[in-house]
C-alpha cells in the first residue's frame, strides 16, 4: 500500500507509477520542475501568470512520464507557450474526477499558444472541453473530440484564430504518405490531427482503447496499454487499479479512492484532510465503499465513527473557530455550511458587493453560538437578518466578562430581527447596546422580552441618548386609503400624517418591489453599501392641507404581486423618546394582467400527408394565468416561378422553409425600412441558458483568478366563414390579404396536431398565448412556423389515357391529362420512348413547354413501331411511369421511284410528237422547192 505521506506522493512497486498532489504553476518557467517524474496527478494541474516567459523558456521541458491527470488541466495566459506537443508528449488520460466548472480541460487566453498538440490523448472520461480566446490557436477545425470523449454536446470551443487564416493541414495530406483518420463532424468530412507531424489516434475495437499496432488493449484499459488483452499493463485504469492490476471495481473490504484506485478501510482511517491547523484536520470517512474527505450532501459522521450516517432534516455542521473576526467576504464564506458553531464571532463588515445575500448564503444556517456575539463598527449592516437561524447564543465565554450579545457602532443599523417570526435565546450574560443611531429603542426592547434577557440590562448597557438618535422611530401607522390599479400602474392614496407634536414634515418616501410572497420586510434585501432591492419614490407634500398624499407607481409588471409601503419624512426635539414618524404597514397589491409574450421555440413536423405536429414553449412572460393557446393556419401558395424554370439540365431541389423574421407586433414580416421600431425578438431558452452559463463561468474564473493572485397590435382582424365539413370542428377565417382561408383551434398544452390538411403542402401556423383575462387584453402576438406536410405517394401519377397523333412524317403529337392534386407543382414530364430492338431514348419536357402546346412534339423519328412511357416530376420527386403504350411512323411512297414510271410512261409520246414535227418540216421544205 502506498506509504503515509502519499499526499505528497507516492509509489507502486507493480506499475512504477509515481503520483504528485494538485500542483499550482505560475509565474515562471522554472516552477515547472515540481512535475518532473510525476506519472499521475491525482489532482489538477493549473499553469498559469506567467507573462515574462518566451518561447525559450519552454523549448528543451519536457515531461514524458506524465500520463494521467485525475481531475483538470487548465492554462491561462502563459506567454510564449506555443503548443503542449512536448511539455506532455504522453498524457493520455485526463479522470475529471472533480472540475474547473463543469470544464476537464481549460486552455483560457493563451497569447501565443498555436496548437494543442496533445497526440496522446485518448480518453476524458468526465467533463467537457473549453477552449476560448486564444488569438493565434489553429488545428481547432482538425481536432474530432468525440474520438477522445463520449459527449461534446457541452464543448465550448470559440473565439480561437479563424479556420480560413490557419491553413490547417494533417500528415500525408501532402505527399503519398499514409493519412489521418477521416471522421465526419457537422457533415463535413475530413482528416483528423492534433498538429501537421501527429495524427488523432482512432481505434477500431468498440469502447475499447488499442496499442499503436492496432491490438486491442484489455476492456478495462484507457490511455492505452503495452501489451493485447492485458489488464496488468495499461496506461490507465477504465475503473479502479488495484495490486498492479486493473478491475471493474474494488474488492470486498477495500474502498475506492480518488476515483481510480482501492484502499483499505485502515488506510482510509489513517488519513487526515489538509488543514493548515494540524489539530483540526479531519479524519477521512467511508461511504457507499469509497473514502471520502467529508460526507457527501445530506450524510454526516457521527462521533467516534468512520461512517457517514444520512441526516434527519438539516445535516449539521460543527465549526471550531475560538474567537473569529469577520471582516471580509472571504471570512464570510469559511463559515459557509456551518450550523453549530463551538466558539464566538465578532463581525465588522464595513464593505462589500451583494452584501446582503452573501451574508445570508454563509451565515444562514448557523444555529448555535457556543460563546459570544459580537456586532461593531458593520458600517453596511442595515439589519441582523441574516442569521436567519440562529436560535441560541449559549455564552460559554462573555465579551468584557459579563455581555453575551454586544452591538456597538453599527450607523446603519436599522433592524436585529423580524420577532414575529424568529425566536432567540439568551440563557446567560447581558446584551450591550451603544451609538447605534439609525437602530429604535422599541427594537432593543422588544430583543429583550423575546430573548429572556429583560432585567438583566440598565440604562448604562442600552442607551436611550446613543440609540436611535437619529431615526425615524415611528409611533403612528399610516393607512392607505384608496388604490386604483392597471396592469402597469398602481395609484395609491394614504392619509395625511398629522401629529400635536412640534415636528416639521419634509415628505413621504413610498417603496416598492416585487414579492412573489406575502413574507417582504423594510430591512430585507437591503444594506447600507448601496444594494436595496426596494424600489423608492419621493412623494412631496400636497399644496392643500386637508388633500391626502398619493402616488402614481408605473412602468410595472402585469399580473405581478408587488409590497408597498409609505414611510413619512418628519424632524423633532424630542429629547427622551429620540425622533418619531410614521409609516404603514407592508401591504400586496397585484397588477391587472395584460396579453401575454409570444411563446417561444416553436417547432413543427409532418406526421403524414394530411397532418402536421406543432410544439412550442410558454411565453416568458405570461402576464396572468395561461389558459389556453390559438392555433391558426393558413395554406401559401407555392412559388410560381418554380414551375416556369427549366428543370430539365438541373437538380430538382425542394425550396427551403425559412421561419421569416417578424415584426414585435408579431404579424407579418420585418420590414426593413421599420428597422427603428422594431425590438429584437425574445431570446429562447436555449440561449439564456447558454448566457446565464457564459456569465456564471466568467464569475467564477474571474473570482478564481483573483483568489489566486491575491493568496403590439391585436391579432389578426377576422370575420367568421362557415365552416368546411372537411374541417372538422375547425373554425375557418377570411383574411384580408389572402385568399386562403385561415383556420383555427383552442388548445390547452404546449402542443398541437393539425389535421385534413393537403398533401405536400406548405401553411403557416401562428400560435397565440391566451390567459385568463383573454376577452378583456386580448391573447398576444403570435409566433409563427411555416411546416409542410407529406406527399402523397400516387399524387403524381398520370391517370387516363395517353393520346397520339402523327404530324408529319417524322413527328408525332403527345397528349395525355395531368395530375389533378399533385404534390405540389409539377416541374417537368420525362418520356422514354424506344422502338423494337433498339435502345431506348429519354426526353424531358419543362411543364411550361406541356403547358405552352397542350402536348409535346416528339420530332425526328424514323418510321416504324414505338413504344413509350410517361412520368411527371413535381417538388416533391418523381411520379410513377405509366404503363406503356404503342404508337407508330408511317413509311410514305418513294418520289424517286414514281418520276422514273412517268418518265418512261411519257417517252413514246414525246418521241412521236418529236417524229411527226420532223416529218411536217421536211414537207415544207420539199414543197418549196
Amino acid at each position: 500500500y502506498p506509504p503515509p505521506n502519499w499526499w505528497d506522493w507516492k509509489t507502486n512497486l507493480l506499475a512504477f507509477i509515481l503520483v504528485c498532489r494538485s500542483m499550482d504553476i505560475r509565474n515562471n518557467s522554472s516552477e515547472l520542475k515540481k512535475l518532473e517524474n510525476c506519472t499521475i496527478i491525482e489532482g489538477h494541474l493549473q499553469i498559469l501568470l506567467m507573462f515574462t516567459t518566451n518561447f525559450e523558456d519552454f523549448r528543451y521541458i519536457s515531461f514524458p512520464r506524465l500520463s494521467v491527470i485525475t481531475e483538470y488541466l487548465l492554462l491561462f495566459r502563459v506567454y510564449g507557450l506555443e503548443s503542449l506537443r512536448d511539455l506532455f508528449p504522453n498524457l493520455s488520460v485526463i479522470r475529471g474526477t472533480h472540475l474547473f466548472f463543469h470544464y476537464a480541460l481549460v486552455i483560457f487566453e493563451m497569447p501565443h499558444l498555436r496548437e494543442i498538440g496533445l497526440y496522446s490523448l485518448t480518453n476524458v472520461l468526465r467533463g467537457a472541453v473549453r477552449i476560448e480566446k486564444n488569438q493565434e490557436l489553429c488545428h481547432m477545425s482538425t481536432i474530432d473530440w468525440s474520438l477522445v470523449m463520449e459527449s461534446v454536446e457541452n464543448n465550448h470551443i470559440i473565439q480561437n484564430k479563424q479556420v480560413e487564416e490557419c491553413g490547417d493541414v494533417c500528415p500525408g495530406m501532402l505527399d503519398e504518405k499514409e493519412r489521418c483518420v477521416q471522421t465526419t463532424i457537422n457533415g463535413h468530412l475530413d482528416y483528423r490531427c492534433w498538429t501537421s507531424s501527429y495524427c488523432q489516434k482512432s481505434c477500431r475495437c468498440v469502447g475499447r482503447v488499442c496499442m499503436d499496432s492496432g491490438e486491442c488493449c484489455h476492456q478495462e484499459c484507457v490511455g492505452g496499454c503495452r501489451q493485447p488483452d492485458n489488464d496488468q499493463v495499461c496506461v490507465a485504469c477504465r475503473h479502479v487499479f488495484y495490486n498492479g492490476r486493473c478491475l471493474p471495481a474494488c474488492p470486498k473490504k477495500t474502498f475506492r479512492y480518488e476515483g481510480w484506485h482501492c484502499v483499505t478501510g485502515r488506510y482510509c482511517a489513517s488519513l487526515r484532510k489538509v488543514s493548515a491547523n494540524h489539530q483540526e484536520a479531519s479524519k477521512f470517512v467511508l461511504h457507499d465503499r469509497e473514502c471520502l474527505s467529508e460526507c457527501p450532501h445530506g450524510f454526516n459522521k457521527k462521533e467516534n465513527s468512520t461512517f457517514c450516517h444520512r441526516c434527519e432534516g438539516l445535516c449539521p455542521k460543527k465549526c471550531k473557530v475560538g474567537i473569529k473576526t469577520i471582516d471580509s467576504m472571504q471570512g464570510v464564506q469559511e463559515l459557509a455550511g456551518c450550523t453549530f458553531v463551538e466558539g464566538s464571532l465578532i463581525v465588522n463588515i464595513r464593505t462589500g458587493t451583494n452584501l446582503t445575500a452573501e451574508l445570508e448564503a454563509s451565515l444562514g444556517l448557523i444555529e448555535t453560538i457556543t460563546g459570544f456575539l459580537k456586532i461593531k463598527h458593520s458600517f453596511a449592516l442595515v439589519t441582523l437578518s441574516f442569521f436567519k437561524n440562529l436560535k441560541l447564543i449559549r455564552g460559554d465565554s462573555m465579551v468584557d466578562g459579563n455581555y453575551t450579545l454586544y452591538i456597538l457602532d453599527n450607523q446603519n443599523l436599522q433592524k436585529l430581527w423580524d420577532w414575529s417570526h424568529h425566536n432567540l435565546s439568551i440563557p446567560v450574560g447581558k446584551m450591550y447596546f451603544a451609538f447605534n443611531p439609525r437602530l429604535c429603542l422599541s427594537e432593543i426592547y422588544r430583543m429583550e422580552q423575546v430573548t429572556g434577557t429583560k432585567g438583566r440590562q440598565n440604562t448604562a448597557d442600552i442607551n436611550p441618548r446613543t440609540n436611535g438618535d437619529r431615526a425615524s422611530c415611528r409611533s403612528k401607522v399610516l393607512r392607505f386609503t384608496s388604490n386604483v390599479t392597471m396592469s402597469e400602474t398602481i395609484l395609491l392614496t394614504w392619509e395625511r400624517y398629522r401629529s400635536s407634536a412640534t415636528r416639521d414634515l419634509l415628505s413621504f418616501i413610498v417603496y416598492y418591489k416585487e414579492s412573489p410572497f406575502q413574507n417582504a420586510t423594510e430591512q430585507f434585501g437591503q444594506d447600507a453599501c448601496g444594494f436595496n432591492s426596494w424600489n423608492m419614490v419621493d412623494v412631496d407634500l400636497p399644496l392643500n392641507k386637508d388633500q391626502e398624499p398619493s402616488v402614481l407607481l408605473a412602468s410595472l409588471q402585469p399580473w405581478v404581486q408587488y409590497a408597498i409601503f409609505v414611510r413619512a419624512i418628519a424632524l423633532t426635539t424630542a429629547e427622551e423618546e429620540g425622533n418619531h414618524g410614521a409609516q404603514s404597514e407592508v401591504i400586496y397589491i397585484r397588477t391587472k394582467p395584460a396579453a401575454p409574450t409570444v411563446p417561444l421555440d416553436v417547432i413543427s413536423m409532418a406526421s403524414s400527408s394530411s397532418q402536421l405536429l406543432v410544439r412550442w414553449k410558454p411565453p416568458t412572460n405570461p402576464h396572468g394565468n395561461i389558459t389556453n393557446y390559438l392555433v391558426r393556419w393558413q395554406q401559401q401558395a407555392e412559388d410560381s416561378d418554380l414551375s416556369l424554370s427549366g428543370y430539365c439540365h438541373k437538380e430538382v431541389k425542394l425550396p427551403s422553409i425559412v421561419n421569416t423574421a417578424f415584426n414585435n407586433e408579431g404579424d407579418g414580416p420585418r420590414d426593413p425600412s421599420n428597422k427603428d421600431k422594431c425590438c429584437s425578438c425574445p431570446k429562447t431558452q436555449a440561449q439564456l441558458a447558454m448566457e446565464a452559463e457564459e456569465v456564471s463561468f466568467q464569475k467564477k474564473f474571474e473570482n478564481f483568478l483573483h483568489n489566486s493572485i491575491f493568496v403590439v397590435k391585436r391579432p389578426w382582424e377576422v370575420t367568421v366563414k362557415k365552416a368546411s365539413p372537411s374541417n372538422g370542428n375547425h373554425t375557418s377565417f377570411n383574411h384580408s390579404n389572402s385568399d386562403s382561408p385561415i383556420f383555427q383551434d383552442r388548445v390547452l398544452q404546449e402542443r398541437a396536431v393539425i389535421s385534413n390538411l393537403n398533401h405536400f403542402t406548405v401553411y403557416r401556423i401562428d400560435i397565440h398565448a391566451c390567459n385568463h383575462a383573454a376577452d378583456e387584453v386580448g391573447c398576444s402576438p403570435a409566433t409563427f412556423v411555416f411546416a409542410r406536410t407529406m406527399p402523397e405517394p400516387k399524387s403524381d401519377d398520370i391517370p387516363g389515357n395517353i393520346s397520339w397523333e402523327q404530324v408529319n412524317k417524322s413527328a408525332v403529337f403527345l397528349k395525355w391529362a395531368e395530375p389533378a392534386n399533385p404534390n405540389g407543382l409539377i416541374l417537368k414530364y420525362e418520356i422514354k420512348y424506344k422502338q423494337e430492338h433498339k435502345d431506348g431514348t429519354v426526353e424531358c419536357v419543362p411543364w411550361k413547354t406541356y403547358h405552352k402546346h397542350g402536348g409535346v412534339y416528339l420530332k425526328r423519328l424514323e418510321p416504324g413501331n414505338y413504344s413509350a412511357t410517361i412520368r411527371a416530376t413535381s417538388l416533391a420527386g418523381n411520379g410513377s411511369w405509366t404503363g406503356w403504350f404503342e404508337f407508330y411512323i408511317i413509311e410514305p411512297i418513294d418520289d424517286r421511284h414514281g418520276d422514273f414510271v412517268v418518265l418512261l410512261t411519257s417517252m413514246p409520246a414525246v418521241l412521236f410528237m418529236v417524229i411527226l414535227f420532223l416529218g411536217v418540216v421536211l414537207f415544207v421544205y420539199n414543197k418549196k422547192r
